[in-house]
């Protein structure tokens, strides 16, 4: 110990440093000067930081340029259509020609269209995604058959819908075995078939919905089930709950957040809703018209203005049906997350 003091005492005599282990770059300080390794440091984290920067740009750049060119440019370009006439003058003639349609009696008109748009759309909501999740909760529940039943579900988002239409039309056609067994019980059926009568060929394509709409939405509430604590259903099994009460009071609040935004997702469609129209009837006919067949027919073919490309009408309708959605969406949002989630 006296001898490193001594040793201490004569460096600090003869004006050297101390040896301490330690290069004398990173012991020297001069003020307002950075030692050469922290100058390369900082200049290895600034090119790290460029380097993200870019990397995030390219990234993003494809998104926001799709959302520029293909969602704000197009809506803008609606709004303004809406209210230009076919030769881009400003007028509000598309206004009056969608309330006259909207009025008139003959033909094809848009009451006839926004009547089964809501048809389709109630079918969907009311309908096919309460039976859903009755099937989701009997697949998680792994009833006998389950895997049969979700491959079976699942088929019509696997195979054509051309080859699923002709499929449906000859089963209900007056000589397919579902128009056979239908005239065997005495029912009685048109003799042009349920798809060629006007009254009933919205209702034969309803059942035809019906029949292929449990695809994604059955994935996605399985698969939210799957996440259930097995510990929690039987827990309220040995309490002596029902399986409805079981799927009401316990499932259903644990799936609320999958649930509600599917709900919000149908509802953010209800002038959108449709059925396979142009595989039925490539005209629209027999009262089959909905809102999104009739602004085909306006801007392609078969419409009031023989498919002339009448954007200004179509632009129109879509303004008036979103002052109207969005409102009611909002509203039936804000209702939807009053409802408290689960947590676990």
């Amino acid at each position: 110990m006296e001898t490193e003091l001594r040793s201490a005492a004569g460096d600090a005599a003869q004006g050297t440093a101390p040896q301490t282990g330690q290069a004398p770059e990173a012991l020297s300080t001069v003020p307002g000067q950075t030692s050469p390794r922290n100058d390369l440091a900082k200049k290895k984290k600034s090119a790290m930081k460029r380097r993200e920067t870019i990397f995030l740009v390219c990234i993003l750049a494809l998104p926001v340029l799709n959302w520029l060119i293909f969602w704000l440019s197009v809506n803008v370009s609606s709004f303004v259509l809406a209210f230009q006439d076919n030769a881009g003058n400003w007028s509000f003639i598309n206004f009056t020609l969608f309330w006259n349609q909207l009025t008139s009696p003959y033909g094809d008109t848009v009451g006839m269209a926004i009547l089964n748009t809501l048809k389709y759309f109630a079918v969907n909501l009311l309908l096919i995604f309460p039976l859903t999740l009755i099937m989701s909760y009997f697949i998680y529940k792994r009833v006998a058959g389950y895997r049969a039943f979700r491959v079976i579900f699942f088929l019509p988002a696997i195979i054509s819908g051309i080859v699923l239409v002709s499929v449906y039309s000859n089963m209900i056609s007056p000589t397919g075995p579902i128009g056979a067994l239908l005239k065997a019980m005495g029912v009685q059926m048109p003799e042009e078939g349920y798809l060629l009568n006007p009254d009933t060929a919205t209702p034969a394509i309803l059942i035809y919905c019906i029949w292929t709409g449990f695809t994604t939405n059955l994935i996605i509430i399985s698969s939210a089930m799957s996440r259930i604590p097995v510990e929690v259903l039987e827990s309220a099994r040995l309490d002596g709950c029902s399986s409805f009460k079981e799927l009401i009071f316990l499932i259903l609040p644990m799936i609320w957040s999958s649930v509600s935004t599917l709900v919000i997702f149908i509802l953010t469609g209800i002038f959108n809703a449709s059925g396979p129209i142009l595989l039925f009837h490539p005209d629209g006919g027999y009262n089959t018209m909905t809102l999104s067949f009739w602004i085909y027919q306006q801007v392609y073919g078969g419409g009031t203005y023989g498919g002339t490309g009448n954007y200004g009408l179509v632009s129109c309708a879509g303004l008036i049906f979103t002052c109207i959605g969005v409102p009611f969406i909002l509203l039936v949002r804000r209702l939807i997350e009053k409802i408290p989630a689960v947590e676990y």
